[in-house]
């Protein structure tokens, strides 16, 4: 079967990846549509063989017609392939309001973490350095670099540097914003930057201790780089014991 991929656009703002070494645990998700593997959602290496993406990147998609691909930064060239065994999405997943938009998938084999270097789960106890209102974070991935952009760029991983935003700072109403979503956004040299469709699944990240901690997953947004409505992240500590149990990973320790 052919590959083929859909022009999606790029983060808005940001920069490119120069090698995949610095992010080995981004990867994405392919869905079969028809005869050719079509680029779907991005996703997050966690350990063993487990990774974490949005719940609504798996809306009405058959697991038998999905892969994971991952190892380079550039959608035409990924080297590593998985098949995907098994989708668990969170029980409380809402499509209608995107509440706990969240989901694990399993694939069929162990993947040695010394070559994909995994993210960290975030644990109770860093609530405070990892959502605080200012905090800086990075977000990768594939998606739009501009709202309605119809221009096709080269299909390569980009970065940006946002900063987590109160409701208060933004337009959306209190009611659409769960106690387990976050904002996050930015101006740099006057310019919005942002995440945009196409990035969804993908990591929001915080360099911690030494190793990148999945402090978030793209969910959702109105519109792209539009600075009072900031893109819209799944918090990923509000979900740290219902992952690891799913992936039968050790509880967290205060490290």
């Amino acid at each position: 079967m052919n590959t083929v991929i859909n022009m999606y656009k790029r983060i808005v703002g940001g920069n490119y990846v120069s090698t995949i070494k610095k992010y080995p645990f981004m990867a994405t998700i392919w869905y079969l549509d028809g005869e050719e593997f079509k680029f779907k959602c991005g996703c997050s290496f966690i350990g063993k063989r487990y990774f974490l993406t949005a719940a609504h990147c798996l809306k009405n998609r058959e697991i038998r017609r999905m892969l994971i691909r991952m190892g380079n930064t550039n959608l035409k060239n990924l080297p590593i392939t998985f098949r995907v065994i098994k989708a668990h999405i969170h029980p409380k997943f809402n499509l209608n309001n995107l509440q706990n938009d969240i989901a694990v998938l399993e694939v069929d084999k162990d993947i040695p973490e010394e070559m994909y270097n995994s993210l960290r789960i975030p644990c109770h106890h860093m609530d405070n350095i990892c959502y605080n209102v200012g905090h800086q974070v990075k977000v990768l991935g594939f998606g739009k670099d501009k709202d309605n952009s119809t221009i096709e760029h080269l299909l390569d991983l980009k970065e940006v540097d946002l900063k987590v935003k109160s409701i208060e700072e933004s337009k959306y109403h209190k009611s659409l914003i769960g106690p387990d979503m976050f904002l996050a956004g930015d101006i740099v040299n006057g310019k919005v930057v942002d995440a945009c469709t196409g990035d969804s699944g993908g990591p929001c990240i915080k360099f911690l201790k030494g190793y990148w901690v999945l402090i978030g997953v793209v969910s959702w947004g109105t519109g792209c780089g539009k600075q009072a409505l900031p893109g819209v992240y799944t918090k990923v500590l509000s979900y740290h014991e219902w992952i690891r149990t799913v992936c039968k990973f050790p509880k967290c320790t205060n490290h």
